[in-house]
């Protein structure tokens, strides 16, 4: 072979080998962008599990509560509305919060032992719609952009000498 036809086959390969690099390269930008949004959409999801869990656990505790006083009262009535644990969203905004006992001393919470002693993702509140009907939220502002992103309701309704707590059911 002469010298420059070596020159053009050396020239032929390396353009190859970068092609396969360039190639190779954008393959693994492509994948690496597609599993950080895949991660991101777990994390949400599992972060998403507290508030759905806290908002159930806290209707039922209602409910069961308000059964039980009902029991020597004699009247089925919920509690009265209860003031959102953390008291602003933006505490919960992008971060967790950890609350203390004092921040669960209204009567909805109390009535239903509920309390999160570790620290929490989403803001907590009881509303009282009716005095036999209510709602247990939770809201969450997981990306912290100052928005509720996830919210949480469960229902408690009282009829006759029975409450039961249940999601709202979807379109």
């Amino acid at each position: 072979m002469t010298g420059e036809k070596k020159s053009n086959t050396l020239l032929i390969v390396l353009m190859v080998v970068g092609g396969v690099l360039l190639f190779g390269v954008v393959v693994v930008g492509i994948l690496a962008a597609l599993g950080i949004s895949g991660f991101r959409s777990y994390l949400s999801a599992a972060k998403g599990a507290e508030g759905q869990n806290g908002a159930m656990v806290l209707a039922r505790g209602v409910a069961e509560c308000t059964q039980q006083k009902q029991a020597s009262s004699g009247s089925l009535v919920l509690p009265a509305s209860a003031p959102p644990v953390p008291s602003s969203l933006s505490q919960v905004s992008g971060r967790k919060f950890q609350s203390s006992p004092s921040d669960w001393s209204a009567d909805a919470y109390t009535c239903a032992s509920f309390s999160m002693t570790m620290p929490q993702y989403f803001q907590y509140e009881w509303q009282l719609d009716t005095p036999t009907s209510g709602r247990a939220i939770a809201r969450g502002d997981i990306d912290g952009d100052g928005k509720p992103d996830q919210q949480f309701s469960v229902t408690v309704t009282c009829a006759g000498s029975v409450c039961t707590a249940a999601p709202p059911r979807g379109p």
